[in-house]
């Protein structure tokens, strides 16, 4: 973190902006952008500034909050252990599945720290995100608050073995509690496998996973385990077919099973992927749980408030092996379509862009963007934060 003193980076800040304009007609884009760019500043107690100022207020004002992230950047995390401060969240919602949520919930209840860490270093790449120690630190921070996890995406592929070992503790039949078991270690073999080389097949792609399925269904079992049972096969039909329209649909539909119990008139804070974030059609063209969650709000005479989080600079992480960490490329990257933002983002502060005004100016056809994923962006969110260099987040390990 920058020490510079905050309002020396402010002036220059500003200087960079004016600076800018100097040599060119002002425009209204560039007139918006001055009057709605803010800086947040990260300290050791949290955040401060007019820009952080802005996200409260926001956080505090509406029944929904989400935060569109790019993945595995330790900043993030970060950011959303503040946001749990600034307001008491009942609901927390994650990107892993149901089951994985109700999982960590159980552990993250434990009194015992050394259990638990062994645990989640046991579990690694089957929790997700949450085998970083930066994601993981953020869910305990949210336990001790009582904010109650829910997991709204498919069953990872290097998850489902955590399944089966649930499983295999609560099926009353012998037989069946061998073959969960015979499950888990093959999917167990293959995750590490995968792990190590991106191109082996995981269990559940496999003609052995059908097998194994298939003799299962010839037995007798719980409704809890052919709930999950069905679970995993769908979500390897989403593997294998590659499709996100269905995993959306699988979001959406999770999403309204815990809509009575968890977010119908609670405090919901919702943490994914930007893609599935912005109240109106989402970067891959269909309208995600963001817009779900924005017309649920509005339904009820409430309303929702989404954030999107990106790094400039720096390093991305992963939680695979291989899969190395990589530089961002603010220019040619994923997010190139992001650089009038990334343009006036000073080297040595957050920023947080109030999307509103510009919303309005675009929806009334006074500002002409031609950039889709721009347009979306705008569109889509009400603020944008952007921190100048990431950081990749650790492993467990």
């Amino acid at each position: 973190m920058s020490r510079i003193p905050q309002f020396i980076l402010f002036i220059a800040f500003l200087f960079t902006i004016s600076t800018g304009y100097a040599q060119q007609p002002d425009t209204l884009w560039k007139r918006l952008l001055k009057e709605n760019t803010f800086l947040l500043q990260p300290g050791p107690t949290g955040f401060t500034g007019k820009g952080w100022d802005l996200i409260q207020a926001g956080v505090n004002d509406n029944q929904f909050v989400l935060i569109g992230e790019d993945h595995f950047m330790a900043e993030i995390p970060y950011f959303t252990e503040q946001i749990l401060k600034t307001a008491s969240f009942n609901t927390f919602a994650l990107e892993v599945d149901p089951y994985i949520a109700r999982m960590l919930t159980q552990k993250l209840a434990q009194t015992d720290t050394v259990s638990l860490k062994k645990w989640a270093v046991q579990a690694g790449p089957a929790l997700s995100f949450y085998s970083l120690q930066e994601e993981f630190h953020m869910l305990r921070e949210a336990s001790r608050t009582h904010t109650s996890l829910i997991g709204l995406d498919q069953v990872m592929m290097m998850s489902d073995q955590l399944l089966y070992d649930e499983l295999a503790q609560k099926t009353p039949n012998p037989r069946v509690r061998q073959r969960y078991a015979d499950m888990s270690e093959r999917a167990t073999i293959s995750a590490m496998k995968a792990a190590a080389d991106l191109n082996h097949p995981m269990y559940m792609q496999s003609a052995v996973f059908e097998q194994d399925v298939a003799t299962l269904a010839k037995e007798p079992m719980t409704p809890y385990e052919k709930e999950i049972l069905d679970a995993i096969q769908l979500s390897a039909r989403i593997y294998k077919t590659q499709s996100h329209a269905l995993r959306v649909q699988l979001m959406k539909h999770q999403l309204m099973a815990a809509y009575a119990s968890a977010i119908k008139d609670k405090k919901v804070l919702v943490k994914l992927g930007a893609m599935h974030c912005a109240r109106g059609e989402s970067y891959l063209t269909v309208y995600d749980c963001g817009n779900l969650l924005s017309n649920l709000a509005e339904s009820d005479y409430k309303s929702s408030y989404h954030i999107a989080v990106f790094g400039k600079n720096g390093i991305q992480g992963s939680p695979f092996k291989a899969l190395p960490a990589r530089p961002l490329d603010p220019i040619g990257g994923e997010l190139k379509f992001m650089q009038p933002f990334f343009d006036v983002t000073p080297s040595e502060s957050w920023v947080v862009f109030n999307l509103l005004p510009l919303r309005k100016a675009l929806q009334k056809q006074k500002l002409s963007i031609t950039d889709i994923d721009l347009r979306r962006t705008i569109l889509g969110y009400d603020a944008l934060v952007i921190f100048p260099t990431a950081h990749p987040s650790h492993s467990m390990n």
